[in-house]
């Protein structure tokens, strides 16, 4: 089953008319022939004058000021476009990581107690007496994605051979399932290494992926990791043991289209700033059509002209 010309027309037309102008350029860049400057301009608004990223570029969080979480979003779409690592954009992201780094937690927090003062879902409360956000229970998340953005876009930094030996060691002592968004953050990282770093990440990641990823079709409606999120392309490296998966999940995701072009998240802020979810979730569509109409593409399942 393919995503009809007429289903893709309508979720294009759903991200025109709703979606954020990011996801608005984005679209143009990957199925119109669109300027990358265009969308590298548009992501450039989510940046402060610090280099870091902030102004909600996550939904779920609030926060204006910068973060090294919001940051490695912002280094989620710069990769996505492709951008050098001497774009203003990714210098800036880079020069924020550096200076925000912090030497005895062998590592960056992912949002500052600031987030308690701005609509965020609940997850995202920063717990004062433990000093991180809910998020951030291991030294994965962020860290292991952050580290990655330094293998791809500053390599010769000095301190990146320890710690990648640090993220290795880090990943042995996880527990079995990888939860969801620490597989996603080492995922990330693993696409960036090579020789030693990327044998040793791999051969865990792959022996947890069947536990970490849920195979069960009738849960996928659930907050869980499902297999397109881990392998977005046919080119991953948890293709193949995925395979079966993925061929469930493309069909059920070309039916769940919602009628108006979009995909919905799996997921609502629970009750907690209730004026603002609305927001949240509006753009959250945006971002999930977008990269859903992405991996279709991906694994030829778009009808064409």
């Amino acid at each position: 089953m393919k995503l009809t010309i007429q289903q893709f027309n309508t979720s294009a037309n759903y991200i025109k008319t709703h979606a954020r102008p990011l996801e608005q350029k984005l679209l143009s860049f990957h199925f119109e022939g669109g300027s990358k400057e265009d969308a590298a301009d548009e992501l450039a608004k989510f940046q402060n004058d610090d280099g870091g990223f902030g102004r909600s570029i996550e939904p779920d969080f609030r926060l204006d000021s910068s973060s090294p979480m919001a940051t490695t979003v912002g280094l989620q779409y710069a990769k996505e476009l492709n951008l050098s690592r001497n774009h203003p954009v990714v210098q800036g992201a880079m020069s924020y990581l550096l200076d925000t780094y912090d030497e005895k937690a062998g590592g960056w927090h992912a949002v500052s107690e600031a987030v308690n003062a701005v609509p965020h879902a609940p997850w995202w409360h920063f717990d004062s007496e433990r000093g991180f956000s809910g998020v951030q229970t291991t030294w994965a998340n962020p860290n292991a994605e952050i580290i990655g953005y330094f293998h791809l876009f500053q390599p010769e930094q000095p301190l990146l051979q320890e710690w990648t030996e640090r993220s290795v060691t880090e990943l042995k002592e996880l527990k079995h399932p990888i939860e969801m968004h620490d597989f996603l953050c080492y995922q990330r990282l693993v696409q960036e290494v090579k020789g030693h770093a990327y044998s040793d990440l791999i051969k865990i990641l792959t022996s947890s992926v069947r536990e970490t990823v849920c195979t069960d079709p009738s849960r996928w409606n659930e907050y869980v990791a499902k297999p397109l999120q881990v392998a977005s392309h046919p080119s991953s490296p948890f293709y193949d043991i995925l395979k079966d998966e993925i061929r469930v999940q493309l069909e059920a995701e070309v039916s769940d289209q919602h009628p108006e072009g979009y995909w919905q998240p799996n997921w609502s802020w629970f009750g907690h700033f209730e004026e603002t979810w609305p927001v949240a979730e509006r753009e959250w569509r945006g971002i999930l059509t977008l990269g859903m109409l992405r991996v279709l593409s991906n694994y030829n399942r778009i009808e064409t002209e």
